[in-house]
């Protein structure tokens, strides 16, 4: 008997189905992580937008006018009751939106 070395056809073809399998599972996953890091980054990009904004009506007293267009994106102010100078401000971009308390001229 004559002792043989190496692999057959079928065990070939089994091992390349399991490695395209786990190689098409691993894709998949690494698709879905790169997508979630783009969200992230999107998200991060209109939080830090909407925060300079806010930011720069804190710095500067605005007229209290019902809206305010800055350089970045335009702001809702709501004036509060009883109080010429105090308004809210909401500044919203994409579903992403901060409110708070500012001083007005």
């Amino acid at each position: 008997m004559q002792i043989r070395r190496g692999f057959t056809l079928p065990e070939v073809c089994v091992a390349l189905t399991v490695f395209s399998v786990g190689m098409t599972g691993l894709l998949a996953c690494w698709n879905f992580f790169n997508r979630e890091v783009a969200d992230e980054r999107l998200l991060l990009e209109r939080y830090d937008r909407v925060a300079s904004t806010m930011e720069s009506l804190v710095a500067e007293a605005s007229p209290c006018a019902d809206t305010l267009f800055t350089r970045t994106l335009p702001v809702r102010l709501e004036r509060v009751p009883g109080s010429r100078h105090l308004a809210w401000a909401v500044a919203e971009q994409d579903g992403l939106s901060l409110k708070r308390l500012i001083h007005c001229r």
